[in-house]
Formats: structure tokens, sequence, C-alpha cells
């Protein structure tokens, strides 16, 4: 079994086909973005509570039924992350923590500083204000904190300063493009 779980953002949370679907197939740990406000039922919909199809036995998850632990192994292994992307997503962190089932609240720099006009102005007053804000609620919250790596910022920082749990350094798709990139500067130079 591989030590590196995957994480898969969940395009629509309020979608348990797909849901069922993602756990069966693929990966024990999802992310998903949050709508607000918070609605009285606003329970994670990943939790497996009611949430995850029983063909136990037919899918790849549990080892084409090979794994007969496969359903206590999917409540105890189950990673939920949720996404803080909006302002009014960081007022609304104590509520997000408090949803049963969540254990990683998860910012998105990019997002965040979107969402009040400044995209990527990570030196602007009002961006560093707000990371700084969600990151201190987070860890108040007693949630794990998680996130993408700031550009310019450093890792280590992160992790022993503003108390992050993971960082994501990178993305697929941008080793995929960077990997892209160079082969075709590399091409453009053959004689």
């Amino acid at each position: 079994q591989s030590l590196t779980e995957p994480i898969v953002r969940i395009p629509s949370p309020q979608d348990p086909v797909y849901i069922k679907k993602v756990h069966a197939d693929m990966a024990q740990d999802v992310i998903e973005s949050i709508r607000y406000p918070l609605q009285e039922n606003s329970e994670s919909t990943s939790t497996v509570d009611g949430i995850r199809g029983c063909a136990a036995p037919l899918v790849r998850g549990s080892g084409w039924g090979m794994d007969d632990n496969y359903m206590k192994r999917c409540i105890d292994d189950l990673l939920v992350v949720f996404q803080v992307e909006t302002p009014n997503a960081v007022d609304n962190i104590d509520g997000i923590a408090s949803v049963e089932g969540v254990d990683v609240i998860f910012l998105g720099p990019l997002d965040l500083s979107a969402s009040i006009g400044k995209m990527g102005q990570f030196d602007d007053p009002a961006v560093k204000s707000l990371l700084q804000e969600a990151e201190k609620r987070i860890v108040d919250s007693g949630c794990l904190l998680g996130g993408f790596r700031t550009p310019g910022r450093d890792v280590k920082e992160m992790f022993w300063e503003s108390g992050y749990n993971f960082v994501v350094g990178s993305a697929d798709i941008g080793l995929l493009r960077d990997s892209a990139r160079s082969d075709v500067a590399t091409a453009k130079n053959i004689p």
C-alpha cells in the first residue's frame, strides 16, 4: 500500500453520488468548498453516515472485496478537508470547525486574495491580514490547518510559526505544465 494518499476536491459537496464514487474508486481524503451561510444541517456530506455506497465487495476501494475491514477502515481513515476561500468563510471558521467530521480547514491564498479584489497581491496588507486572521482562527479552533504555499512565503515559517499541519507546495497540473515547457524549450534547441 502506498504511503501517499490522494486528496480529491469534490466539485459539489451536495452531490452524494459523486462523493460515493470518489470514496469507492479512488480516495479516502476529500476536500470541499463551503457555501455560506451555513445551513441548519450543514454536516459534511463526505461523512460516512448515510453517504457511502454499500457495494463494498464490488469496488476498487475494498480491493474488489478482498479487504474485510473496508467499511470500518473507511470511517477511521476518512480525512475531510473544507476549503476557506472568502472573507465570509473566514468569519465562519468557528462554525466550519464545529461541523462533525471536519478534520482540516484549508486555505487557498489566491482564492482569498481574489475574493477581496487583490488577486495575487500577497504583500498587500489587507491580503496578509486576512490570511493571518484565517490561520489564527483555524489553529484556535482545534482543526488542522492546511493550505497552498503562498508565493514567496517560507514553508518553514508556515509550519513552525503559523501552525500549518500540511502545505501543498505544488500541484500536479503545475508540474505537468513545467515539464511540458521544458520539453518544448529543449525541442526548440534541436538543430
